[in-house]
C-alpha cells in the first residue's frame, strides 16, 4: 500500500493539519515536510516512523543506508550511518564494484525496489461481517481512535501510476506528526519532528503481524507485546483515546481489539 500512500493528494493530508487545536479536541496534528533526495525540493513528509521521507524512493535510499549501510545513487554513503568523527568506520572496506558503479547499490536496484514496494497491495480485511469486529468498528470510532487513525482516503487522479489514480484506500492515518507524551518519547528529533513526536502509524495489515513476522510486537521500539498494550502506551494528544479504551468492559475492548486484528 506504499504506492497508494504515495497517491494521496498532499492537500487531503493538509486539511487535517491544526497544530493550535482550533477546534478544541485536543488532537494537533502537524505536517511534516521532508526534503527529495535527489532534488533537495521540500515536500510533504509521509513515510517512516516521523514522517521523515516525502516518497516510497526516499524510504528506500534511507533504509539501504541507515538500516543497512549500503550506499545508492541517492545516498552515496558507503559507510552507512558513520559520522565524520568516526574515522576508523569510515575507512572500513566497502561494497563497491567499479565495474557496476560508484556505489554498492548501483542502478538500477533502486528503481527495482522502489517499483517493488509501491506496488505491493495491502492484504484484504478479513471478518468484515462478523458481529464482533462490526462492534468493534463501531467502538474504534467512539473512543476517538478515528481523529489521528483515518479512515479512508481516495487517491489523487493526479498521481504518477495510473493504477494508483482515484483509489479508494484505507490506511487508518493522517500521516501526520503528534505528541505522543513521555512515555513514548525517544528523545529523537528527526527531520520536522521532536523527539516526543510520532507519525500516526497505517493500520492496515497490522492483523496480519504475526503471520507475516512471527510476532506481535508493536510501536517504534516493539515494546509493546500485543495490541492491547500498544494501545495502552498510548499519551500526550492521544491519551484521551487511550482513557476510553481502557475505561471499555473487557468484552467491548476484546471486540476493538478484533476489529484491529481484521485490518
Amino acid at each position: 500500500g506504499m504506492g497508494l500512500i504515495q497517491a494521496i493528494a498532499a492537500e487531503d493530508i493538509l486539511a487535517r493539519v491544526d497544530p493550535d487545536d482550533r477546534d478544541g479536541d485536543g488532537i494537533s496534528g502537524r505536517a511534516a515536510r521532508a526534503r527529495d533526495h535527489r532534488t533537495g525540493e521540500l515536500k510533504l513528509g509521509r513515510f517512516g516512523w516521523k514522517a521523515q521521507n516525502a516518497s516510497v524512493r526516499d524510504q528506500s535510499s534511507s533504509a539501504f543506508k541507515g538500516d543497512l549501510g549500503i550506499s545508492t545513487p541517492d545516498t552515496p554513503h558507503h559507510a552507512g550511518d558513520c559520522t565524520a568523527a568516526q574515522e576508523q568506520c569510515l575507512a572500513m572496506p566497502n561494497g563497491v564494484q567499479k565495474r557496476l558503479g560508484d556505489t554498492e547499490a548501483p542502478d538500477p536496484v533502486l528503481d527495482l525496489v522502489t517499483f517493488y514496494s509501491e506496488n505491493l497491495a495491502p492484504p484484504a480485511r478479513r471478518g468484515i461481517d462478523d458481529g464482533t469486529v462490526l462492534k468493534g468498528k463501531s467502538l474504534f470510532y467512539a473512543s476517538g481512535c478515528v481523529a489521528c487513525h483515518t479512515p479512508k482516503y481516495v487517491t489523487s487522479r493526479k498521481a504518477e501510476n495510473k493504477a494508483h489514480r482515484f483509489q479508494l484506500i484505507w490506511p487508518h492515518s493522517d500521516f501526520l506528526l503528534h505528541d505522543m507524551g513521555e512515555g513514548l518519547a525517544d528523545g529523537q528529533a528527526v527531520g520536522d519532528a521532536n523527539g516526543r513526536e510520532w507519525r500516526t502509524q497505517p493500520l492496515w495489515g497490522i492483523g496480519l503481524t504475526e503471520t507475516v513476522n512471527g510476532h506481535t510486537f508493536f510501536l517504534h521500539d516493539g515494546r509493546a507485546r500485543n495490541l492491547t498494550e500498544a494501545v495502552l502506551w498510548h499519551g500526550g494528544e492521544a491519551q484521551g483515546a487511550r482513557d476510553r479504551f481502557a475505561a471499555l468492559e473487557p468484552d467491548d475492548r476484546k471486540a476493538l481489539i478484533a476489529f484491529l486484528e481484521s485490518l
